[in-house]
């Protein structure tokens, strides 16, 4: 009986380090670029599932606020640049 509480304590810890959410730093920073590097994104539509992965990522990294008045002008133009770039391989690339 005490072997099972035991395990039971154990497999309890376990699950709670698993579910936890991830530490700040655990995650590789995605390369983020600049806003020119944006302006001159590579447009190929034979590798638009990666493109869209990595420019999701930078839109999740990044975080920016819904609000655009909230935004400085500097972030508006990038998050408008990053949003067009991503429209594109949505709507611009045969699926």
């Amino acid at each position: 009986m005490k072997y099972l509480a035991i395990l039971a304590a154990v497999i309890i810890a376990g699950c709670d380090a698993r579910s936890a959410p991830p530490r700040v730093g655990s995650a590789p920073t995605p390369h983020l670029p600049t806003y020119e590097e944006l302006v001159n994104y590579p447009v190929d539509c034979s590798k638009s599932e990666e493109q869209l992965f990595e420019l999701r990522n930078i839109q999740r990294f990044k975080n920016f606020n819904s609000d655009i008045d909230e935004l400085n002008e500097a972030d508006r133009a990038y998050n408008s640049r990053l949003k067009a770039t991503i429209w594109f391989y949505e709507y611009g690339c045969p699926q």
